[in-house]
């Protein structure tokens, strides 16, 4: 029972509910870091952790593995700069502008505002950045500022040839940029996170709560809404905007850029309230079914349905991943991600389980997982059309043109297939 004693140690911690990665993923960090510290019992490495604050974050860093890059998603940061020039510099703002990166990561995303700030023209002297992270391994390496070939994706690089020095196969960041980003490891979850801070103009707290549970996510919102200005802008990832709905936030008039301006306490009886985002939901394969409004993650709401009596325990796992399948078009993506997690225990090489988790890991923004999950399937299934579809458009989104192109051949020729076979 250690593992699951280690898993809420996680949730108390950083808030990380197990079923957003895995509970595979969670014992796969567990397995290495007893193996780095010369450990064989897991009750031995729990009490450890219990102890040792500097080897739970440890942990923490071997579980969060960072999936960032230069300018990820080009819209909110478009969108920043739009509201940069035509709002904070048109209103002549006496004041620092003040800037929230959380989490920040390996420091990808701070930087690209201050490359955006430079752009727009403003000095260090007229903002400042703060970038925090629960991983000091991520602080560390975010504060070098040296990047390899993977942080640059996408086809318009003409930043780095602006903001960027070639050193040994790799990318320095100029210290014109990277001094204006001050680094700061702590927790948005901590109780005295907010103390002392003076309230934050602009906050990126991207694809941070798809990793929480309901209760967690609204604390963390609460705690970000703490920290905003009146007017402030709060920008999220796309899968995590609905949690706005009850809440004073108007999204920005600019094209899916996940920004919500907070509205000013004499003006919250008028605001509109932030649009429900429609995140993908995972679809069964070989199904036609309508598409199913996707509530927020962890969403608590009982089916009411039992597996059906069955023989075999073949028979038994075909329901249970049935009933998975349903879940997630309903939008009971943990549930739906508990029950793969059941079967996979039961029987580790059924390809469509692993691409139904690959699915809700996609849903909840995390595209590493997923990637791995759809990996597995065409392993497993070499002509499983869906997961080689999806791998080839995670291959194109991070600039790998090569696998991009292989997989979608390799689609083409397992529709054809398919098709074929009946």
């Amino acid at each position: 029972m250690s593992l699951p004693a280690i898993e809420s140690l996680l949730k108390q911690k950083m808030g990380l509910h197990s079923s957003t990665v895995g509970s595979g993923t969670i014992s796969q960090a567990v397995e290495q870091r007893m193996r780095d510290c010369g450990i064989t019992d897991i009750n031995d490495y729990r009490n450890i952790i219990s102890q040792s604050e500097t080897e739970l974050n440890e942990l923490i860093d071997t579980v969060v593995i960072p999936e960032t890059w230069f300018y990820r998603d080009r819209n909110p940061f478009s969108a920043f700069s739009d509201w940069v020039r035509h709002n904070w510099q048109a209103g002549a703002a006496h004041t620092p502008l003040r800037i929230l990166s959380v989490p920040c990561s390996t420091g990808e995303e701070p930087y690209t505002l201050a490359m955006c700030l430079a752009d727009c023209g403003l000095t260090a002297a007229d903002a400042h950045i703060d970038a925090i992270d629960i991983s000091n391994t991520n602080i560390e390496r975010a504060r070098q500022a040296r990047y390899g070939n993977n942080s640059f994706r996408g086809g318009d690089l003409r930043f780095r040839d602006r903001y960027f020095e070639p050193v040994d196969a790799r990318f320095q960041l100029k210290d014109t940029i990277r001094q204006r980003v001050h680094f700061e490891q702590s927790n948005l979850l901590e109780q005295g996170f907010s103390a002392g801070r003076a309230p934050y103009h602009v906050i990126f707290c991207r694809n941070l709560l798809i990793y929480f549970d309901r209760p967690t996510q609204h604390q963390a919102i609460d705690r970000l809404e703490q920290l905003l200005t009146g007017d402030g802008i709060l920008f999220l990832g796309h899968s995590e905007t609905s949690l706005l709905l009850e809440r004073p936030f108007a999204a920005l008039e600019f094209p899916r850029c996940f920004g919500f301006r907070r509205a000013e306490k004499k003006n919250r009886a008028d605001h509109t309230p932030a649009p429900r985002s429609k995140p993908k939901t995972p679809v069964a394969r070989k199904r036609d079914r309508p598409p199913a409004a996707t509530p927020l993650p962890f969403a608590e709401v009982e089916t009411g349905e039992e597996l059906q009596t069955v023989d075999t325990e073949a028979g038994q796992n075909d329901v249970l991943l049935q009933k998975a399948f349903r879940l997630a078009d309903q939008g009971h993506l943990d549930e739906a991600a508990r029950h793969c997690e059941t079967l996979l225990q039961r029987h580790a090489l059924q390809a469509d389980t692993h691409y139904l988790l690959g699915l809700i890991r996609e849903a909840a923004g995390n595209t590493a997982e997923a990637e791995r999950m759809f990996r597995r399937t065409v392993y497993l299934d070499p002509t499983h059309y869906e997961a080689l579809a999806h791998l080839s458009v995670i291959c194109r989104r991070q600039g790998d043109t090569g696998d991009a192109r292989r997989f979608h051949e390799r689609a083409a020729r397992a529709q054809r297939h398919n098709r074929g076979t009946g």
